[in-house]
């Protein structure tokens, strides 16, 4: 019960805070908890992923990271075909 409350007051926080035009995303921490964050309404896919990797990390991705992210993405389209 408690987690769900705190779970809403950090979505409405992250709600009150977004800009005209914003949309609120989310994330999970390494421990589970729910992470929310804004991104501008018109972001891409890719966008609000990178935005989601600095929020968990304090961090932007790396070229490493980005390329062995890539590479597992095309792993997952080639195995549906």
């Amino acid at each position: 019960m408690l987690k769900k409350r705190r779970n809403a007051r950090a979505f409405q926080k992250a709600q009150d805070q977004a800009a005209d035009g914003d949309i609120v995303c989310g994330t999970y921490l390494d421990d589970g908890e729910p992470l929310y964050f804004t991104a501008p309404r018109e972001s891409t896919e890719q966008d609000i992923r990178d935005r989601a990797f600095e929020a968990r990390n304090g961090r932007p991705m790396s070229r490493t990271e980005r390329h062995l992210l890539e590479l597992a993405e095309r792993q997952r389209t080639n195995a549906g075909d």
